[in-house]
């Protein structure tokens, strides 16, 4: 389905981007369905749209969400989009910018677990058996600054406490995460009730953003242009059984180097991140 008017102005993107799996927190329970879907589909501009979630928001005591999407290889976030419209101003810039998606615990827990977490920053400061993860251990330096600084940032900016949750995009592939954030300084007042509310407002917005956003933001498309040749085709299949670069070498008659060099250039056609990025790509059809 095509969208109703142009989106594109409301999201901003992050390419390769590394995560912390082991510092995710373990989940709490799910929430419940959307009811106000027929709302938001009778909306014709993205102002409608940020005055409905907005008011959506602080009808269950919050007041900004960032909503992600992103392909996720492994450990690694190889692209992510945020629709900044229901974000803190100027938030999403800042939190891409530092690239704070690569330390934040929200978001290794989103890319983990299915369910909803509540959290405010003095839990997301602490150490792993504060936030339920008896295997997570916070390694020393920079990453510990880093984090310091995304929770600094996020306390001026009025983003203190709030749920954050991950569901899947099935038509794409990715993953979208959500996250709730409200000015209040602790995460108790958010009650099964409160989660449920939130995961129901969350779920009606990704399922809109599925129907009327996601041309804008699919992934591993084919780049206008010259098509790929017919033994990069042959590469890409290899790839995806899995073979070394010497079996393809061998496989295709030519040397490790040319197989190298092909490779080089069809990661850097579809924006793959690394090797193991661009053999799932392959293997979705997605570069075909």
């Amino acid at each position: 389905m095509r969208p109703r008017d142009s989106v594109d102005h409301s999201f901003v993107m992050l390419e390769g981007c590394p995560i912390g799996l082991s510092d995710a927190p373990h989940p709490r329970a799910a929430g419940l369905r959307p009811t106000i879907s027929d709302e938001l589909n009778d909306t014709r501009t993205p102002a409608q749209r940020r005055l409905l979630i907005r008011a959506a928001l602080g009808a269950i005591g919050f007041d900004w969400l960032c909503y992600w999407r992103m392909n996720c290889v492994g450990g690694t976030v190889t692209r992510a989009w945020c629709v900044r419209d229901y974000a803190a101003p100027g938030w999403p810039e800042r939190y891409i910018e530092r690239r704070y998606l690569e330390v934040d615990p929200r978001i290794a827990f989103a890319c983990r677990y299915e369910s909803p977490l509540a959290w405010d920053l003095d839990t997301l400061a602490q150490p792993s058996s504060e936030t339920g993860d008896d295997t997570a251990a916070r390694k020393p330096g920079r990453p510990d600054e880093r984090l310091a600084r995304l929770l600094g940032d996020a306390r001026e900016a009025g983003l203190r406490s709030g749920i954050t949750f991950s569901l899947v995009s099935p038509r794409s592939g990715q993953q979208s995460v959500l996250s709730f954030s409200s000015a209040s300084l602790s995460r108790h007042w958010i009650s099964d009730h409160i989660v449920g509310q939130a995961y129901a407002l969350g779920l009606t917005l990704h399922e809109y953003l599925i129907d009327h956003v996601a041309p804008l933001v699919a992934t591993g498309s084919q780049p206008a242009g010259k098509p790929i040749t017919a033994v990069q085709e042959r590469i890409l299949d290899a790839l995806t059984r899995g073979f070394s670069d010497r079996q393809i070498a061998e496989s295709l008659r030519m040397s490790t180097h040319n197989v190298d060099y092909h490779l080089r250039l069809l990661k850097k056609r579809f924006g793959a991140a690394n090797r193991v990025h661009l053999a799932y790509l392959a293997g979705q059809r997605e570069l075909r």
